[in-house]
C-alpha cells in the first residue's frame, strides 16, 4: 500500500501563521482596551473630564461661620463618556439633566504658626484669618477685598484623601477637627493632615472666585499639590 505523503510546514509558513494570529489578536484586543482606558487617557493625557468646566455657585461669604466650617452641596453638569447619545435622545434625556453632586466645606483659614509634617501630628494653628471688613459688610466688595477673601477662605472637598469617604466636622474636648468615619483620618480646619491613614491633607478646589455680592463660585477641579498642577476629576 502506498504511504500517504504529507506536506511539511516550512519555517516561513509557521512564521506567517504566527504573524496572522498576532494581527487578529490585536484587532480583537485593541478596541476593548481602548474603551476601558479612555477615561485615563482623557484625564491624564488630554486633561479632559466628564464634568463641565463652568463656574458653579457654592454660597455666600456671609454664610461662613466665624470659627467652624459649613458644608454646602453643589451640582456640576455631567456628560457621560460611556453614554449612548441616540438612546438618551430617544428617551428625551439631555446632557443638562445629568448632574454630579459634590459636598464642599467652606471655612475661614487659620494662621499656620508652625508647619507640621506627616507623622508629626499636623500643623500648629493660630487665629482665624477672617478679614476685619467682614464685620461691617456682607456685599459690595471691592476687587481688592475679593482677592483678600479668596486668600482667606478654605474651599475643601468633602472626600477623605485616603479612600474618598465623606468627612464630618466634630468638636471633641473643645477642639474641632474633620474626621473620616471609615478609617479614622483626621484633618484640621485648613484641611491639613493631623493623623490616621490619609497620605496627605484634604483636597482644595483649585479655582475659586468671589463676586461683588459675596457669592462664591468654583469649577470642578482640585489642587492635588502635584507637579502637573490642578487636577479635574474624571467621572464615568
Amino acid at each position: 500500500m502506498a504511504e500517504l505523503q504529507k506536506d511539511r510546514m516550512t519555517r516561513g509558513d509557521f512564521l506567517g501563521f504566527g504573524l496572522m494570529g498576532a494581527i487578529v489578536g490585536a484587532i480583537l484586543t485593541i478596541p476593548p482596551v481602548a474603551f476601558i482606558l479612555t477615561p485615563i487617557v482623557k484625564t491624564d493625557v488630554l486633561g479632559d473630564s466628564d464634568v463641565g468646566a463652568d463656574w458653579q455657585e457654592v454660597g455666600s461669604v456671609s454664610e461662613i461661620p466665624k470659627e467652624e466650617p459649613k458644608v454646602f452641596e453643589v451640582e456640576f453638569p455631567l456628560n457621560q463618556t460611556y453614554g449612548i447619545r441616540s438612546i438618551q435622545e430617544e428617551s428625551g434625556v439631555t446632557d443638562k439633566e445629568f448632574k454630579v453632586r459634590n459636598a464642599i466645606w467652606l471655612s475661614w483659614k487659620h494662621e499656620v504658626v508652625k508647619q507640621g509634617r506627616q507623622g508629626s501630628g499636623g500643623d500648629e494653628l493660630g487665629g482665624s484669618l477672617r478679614p476685619s471688613f467682614m464685620d461691617q459688610k456682607s456685599e459690595g466688595f471691592t476687587e481688592q477685598e475679593r482677592e483678600e477673601l479668596v486668600k482667606s477662605i478654605n474651599v475643601l472637598s468633602n472626600s477623605c484623601a485616603h479612600l474618598g469617604c465623606p468627612v464630618r466636622w466634630l468638636i471633641i474636648e473643645g477642639k474641632g477637627e474633620f474626621l473620616c468615619p471609615c478609617h479614622g483620618g483626621i484633618y484640621d480646619i485648613n484641611g491639613g493632615w493631623v493623623g490616621g491613614p490619609p497620605p496627605r491633607g484634604m483636597y482644595h478646589y483649585a479655582q475659586v472666585k468671589i463676586e461683588e455680592d459675596g457669592k462664591i463660585y468654583v469649577t470642578h477641579g482640585f489642587d492635588t499639590g502635584g507637579k502637573n498642577g490642578p487636577q479635574q476629576p474624571y467621572v464615568v
